[in-house]
């Protein structure tokens, strides 16, 4: 169902957004379209957040709409802020020491081990993948530190699970999710940097090498 609601907006955004409108009434039409999506995945308890990856995958292929895609990318920074902020407003920091949810557990610690774990099982699954796959010794070696970053997606996930799941379950699941982010954020963009140059994608002053 939810593949096909998210395919079925993105094809109502196509024919409702046509190069003939204006440039104005194309985005309009698409912020309609996206929230009108988003009410309709309530309706049917499905996720809005999946939905609307799905919509995009869509979208994103469809061709002639290259200009309503870079349209809608400029409302990307405002809300990405609004997103990190309310997720920040969540973050409580006095359940980092607490030993009553997990255990006996610190939830600092759970959070370390999921950090640990996540870096780890992306590094070997990367590269067993691209062993089995054929891939070049450049790719095989660093492609999993390229995979280190995480924070939107996974914050969504566990912001929905906290509503789903409730304050306590919930609560916990994205405490942990928030603390390993600030981890991932932390390195997961010079990691990315080093893999990408240690597998010669691109040279140090940040051109492509030729033939590439």
């Amino acid at each position: 169902l939810l593949i096909v609601l998210g395919a079925g907006f993105a094809w109502l955004l196509k024919l409702m957004t046509p190069t003939s409108r204006t440039a104005d009434n194309r985005l309009i039409i698409a912020v309609a379209i996206l929230l009108l999506f988003s009410g309709v995945s309530a309706v049917f308890d499905v996720s809005p957040l999946l939905g609307c990856m799905t919509m995009g995958m869509v979208f994103a292929n469809i061709e002639g709409h290259e200009t309503l895609f870079k349209q809608l990318n400029y409302f990307n920074p405002p809300i990405l802020l609004l997103f990190f902020v309310r997720s920040g407003l969540t973050f409580d920091l006095k359940a980092l020491v607490s030993t009553k949810m997990v255990g006996t557990t610190p939830l600092a610690l759970v959070g370390f081990l999921y950090f640990f774990v996540r870096l780890v099982g992306k590094y070997l699954g990367a590269f067993l993948g691209s062993a089995v796959t054929g891939k070049p010794k450049e790719v095989r070696n660093y492609l999993g530190l390229a995979l280190a970053p995480q924070a939107g997606v996974a914050i969504g996930l566990a912001a929905l699970c906290a509503r789903q799941l409730g304050p306590e379950l919930g609560g916990t699941l994205q405490t942990i999710i928030l603390v390993s982010s600030v981890l991932y954020e932390l390195i997961g963009p010079a990691s990315a940097k080093l893999g990408l140059y240690l597998s010669k994608s691109y040279d140090a002053s940040g051109q492509e090498p030729a033939g590439s």
